[in-house]
């Protein structure tokens, strides 16, 4: 996450130079960037809120038992591990070209499979 507000941090200041919006697809690029950038850490930063309540509530479940409390941070806690599953292939799918469109087309073999 540092390197990514580094980065963010890095972009911002380039669209504050005064030339930058002389170069349209510089521009473009710099700005899809950055905000694909913010997005993805604010995603992280709201899973990383979501894990603490839920830790809160499990804290809580301790010292007091409540069937619908633990019921409602079982459906938290499968909520966030689908959360966290979909960033990490977000994640894993962010080369250089990932972030493109493709076509892919399924065709059965002889036998139909």
């Amino acid at each position: 996450m540092p390197k990514m507000e580094n980065r963010i941090n890095e972009l911002e200041g380039q669209m504050q130079d005064s030339n930058f919006w002389n170069d349209a697809k510089n521009s473009s690029a710099v700005l899809t960037e950055s905000k694909r950038l913010k997005n993805k850490l604010e995603q992280y930063n709201k899973l990383k809120e979501n894990l603490a309540n839920i830790q809160d509530l499990n804290e809580l479940l301790l010292g007091e038992a409540d069937d619908e409390m633990a019921k409602e941070v079982l459906k938290d806690t499968l909520n966030l591990e689908k959360e966290i599953e979909s960033l990490e292939i977000e994640t894993l799918l962010s080369g250089k070209y990932d972030k493109n469109n493709a076509i892919f087309t399924l065709h059965p073999g002889a036998r139909g499979n």
